[in-house]
């Protein structure tokens, strides 16, 4: 599949007037003369292969007409062109629009298509993050400026997807598939030389691509309990007691399954499971049973799906998914958290521009405990911005440019077009699993 690439531009005055321009301070004169004096010109949905199955980028640029290009992201981590047709459409309504204005478009863009619920919210996340990067640009600071300020200028990390890929999709990565416990464990030594505290990984099964259930039920079976306790057991061995471990089952089990699994590992000392769910009550009944860290919250979007979970303290940590909420409502949702006495630490899955996003967030909010990132990845990711990651000691150190800190590189994104839409493949790998 092609690159998704086709511009918006104004075709005419009209377009541009349908959202009224009221005026605004100059930031060089001090006046009110120049209403709307940086406008929206253009934006670009751009989708970009990840090199692992199912898992699919998308960047949005949007540009003015004093030459500041803005980088946002989208999610939608498996229909990718589905959700840039829906930014392509949605976004004519804020060409001419004045970018710095982020609150007042959002609010205009959400009051225009309640319905749209979620698909909407997530086009209101991917241009919020875009015109951030704008603004900050425009002023010269970094957007931790324009949120609060820094609290922190280092982020703790934890490696993400330990060992999966190379059980899932070792091809895309360049390297021969890891099945096999010893050679998971032998996987810990390049965790450690990284200098990373913590680690999170998923069910692996010895000679399995994916050990998630064949039904997708949300049960549990005996046999996989006692797959995650031989292999989170072996993990715990293998890396020692000051080794975070996370445990990710995402949406995969329901109460019961969960309940069960997070007993079953409580003697390991899991940093935290990671479960999915809709129900508050329910995942509070589970939590009220094991003395295990539940960490929730990638699938919610917006303030409103996290207040039940908050209020009735669910979970230990919430995971906010930034780009589904955009840099706004995440920073709202972590001070909600925070009202409620509860860290957050955002779901990080996607590219290195998501990195650098998500670094804002944690740079300015207090109660972030620590920040997921993909190590063992497609080699080439990181050439997707112009500017490198620091990462030193298991830490992200948050850059002081403006804006994000670093640009998309638009030819680096156009070697990887979208492949034609494929099954993925942790989900073609349950045709093998389980007894």
């Amino acid at each position: 599949m092609a690159s998704s690439s086709c511009p918006i531009a104004p075709d005419g005055a009209a377009r541009s007037t349908r959202m009224s321009c009221a005026p605004i301070r100059s930031r060089r004169t001090g006046s009110r003369e120049q209403a709307c004096a940086v406008k929206i010109t253009g934006l670009e949905p751009i989708t970009c292969d990840s090199g692992i199955a199912g898992r699919e980028w998308l960047f949005l640029k949007v540009t003015t007409d004093e030459g500041i290009v803005g980088w946002g992201e989208g999610y939608d981590w498996q229909a990718a062109p589905s959700l840039a047709e829906a930014i392509r459409l949605v976004g004519e309504e804020i060409i001419g629009q004045d970018p710095r204005r982020i609150d007042f478009i959002s609010r205009r863009l959400w009051d225009s298509g309640r319905a749209g619920v979620p698909e909407r919210m997530k086009v209101i996340a991917a241009l919020d993050l875009a015109l951030y990067d704008i603004k900050g640009k425009w002023l010269g600071v970094p957007v931790y400026d324009l949120i609060g300020g820094l609290y922190r200028d280092r982020i703790p990390l934890y490696w993400s997807h330990f060992a999966s890929y190379r059980a899932l999709d070792a091809e895309a990565l360049g390297v021969e598939p890891v099945r096999t416990l010893n050679g998971w464990l032998a996987l810990v030594d390049d965790v450690e030389r990284a200098g990373f505290g913590a680690l999170k990984t998923n069910l692996l099964i010895p000679g399995l691509a994916s050990g998630l259930p064949p039904t997708l039920d949300g049960a549990i079976d005996r046999w996989r309990i006692d797959a995650a306790v031989e292999f989170v057991g072996a993990l715990r061995e293998r890396c020692g007691p000051n080794m975070g471990i996370l445990f990710d089952v995402g949406q995969e089990y329901r109460m019961g399954g969960i309940l069960q699994l997070a007993r079953a590992l409580e003697p390991f000392d899991l940093y935290w499971l990671e479960a999915e769910g809709f129900d508050a009550d329910a995942l509070l009944a589970a939590r009220e049973q094991t003395r295990t860290r539940i960490c929730h919250g990638e699938a919610l979007i917006g303030r409103q799906a996290f207040r039940p979970f908050l209020e009735r303290h669910v979970s230990d940590v919430i995971m906010i998914e930034t780009l589904s909420n955009g840099l706004s409502e995440a920073r709202r949702i972590a001070e909600l958290a925070a009202h409620y006495d509860t860290m957050f630490s955002p779901h990080n899955y996607m590219s290195p521009l998501s990195n650098l996003i998500n670094a804002h967030l944690c740079a300015v909010m207090p109660n972030c405990e620590i920040l997921e990132i993909d190590m063992d990845d497609v080699a080439w990711k990181w050439q997707l911005i112009d500017q490198p990651l620091r990462i030193e000691a298991g830490e992200l150190i948050v850059p002081d440019r403006p804006g994000w800190g670093a640009d998309v590189v638009e030819e680096e994104v156009a070697r990887h077009p979208l492949r034609d839409h494929a099954r993925p493949a942790f989900l073609s790998a349950l045709q093998e699993q389980g007894p």
